[in-house]
């Protein structure tokens, strides 16, 4: 299949190597150097993904975050020091924030992920701070504590944490990809969430992600 992705980066050596590097995996790729020029050209190409690297916008830019991510799923190379801000960009519709100083091939699993997959992913860094978040503010509203999923459950859900495929999956358990569709309605509907990137979400802020990791590691 062939994916279509546009480059939002102002510089342009860096904005020509990521192409170049896009190109060599496959993927085609069209670098614009200013936000307009990215919307105008999202309407006319319409991409599969938009790849907008910081500074031409930062995860603060949340107007012009939101508008891109109306037009394609958007993935946000940001600064090292603003991924723990991730899920700022993430509740406005980006679909993955990468740090600049994250490995090439990285970038290159996360726009096949964020186009195949319904998911949404969060950098470790953002996790530690959400983690952080939530010992010195009033809890949130509780998702359904980790017990009210299955243990099959719980591993399909931290797959899909991990922006996994169903395919992906039904390999990773050696189950079906009818029975994974199965798990994974399950789990949308105990998590009374629309989508799999919504259900994602609220497994990461309401801390189910951690409490089931902790399950996991305790069986023998």
């Amino acid at each position: 299949m062939s994916m279509r992705i546009l480059l939002c980066c102002d510089k342009l050596i860096l904005g020509a190597g990521m192409q170049a590097l896009l190109g060599q995996h496959g993927l085609e790729a069209h670098t614009k150097t200013s936000v307009r020029s990215t919307v105008a050209a999202a309407k006319e190409m319409t991409p599969d993904a938009i790849v907008v690297v910081a500074p031409a916008l930062s995860i603060d830019d949340t107007h012009e975050l939101a508008e891109l991510s109306g037009m394609a799923k958007v993935i946000l190379l940001a600064r090292p020091d603003t991924t723990p801000r991730a899920f700022e960009a993430l509740r406005i519709g980006v679909r993955a924030v990468l740090s600049l100083e994250d490995p090439p091939e990285e970038l290159i699993r996360m726009i096949k992920t964020v186009i195949e997959v319904d998911a949404i992913v969060a950098p470790l860094t953002a996790r530690k701070a959400l983690d952080q978040l939530r010992t010195e503010q009033p809890p949130a509203p509780a998702a359904p504590p980790a017990g009210a999923l299955t243990p099959r459950e719980a591993e399909v859900m931290l797959l899909l944490a991990q922006g996994r495929s169903n395919a992906e999956i039904a390999e990773k358990l050696s189950i079906s990809n009818t029975t994974v569709r199965s798990h994974v309605h399950h789990v949308l509907r105990k998590l009374d969430a629309g989508t799999r990137a919504r259900a994602v979400a609220i497994a990461y802020e309401t801390g189910l992600i951690d409490a089931m990791e902790r399950q996991v590691e305790r069986r023998p």
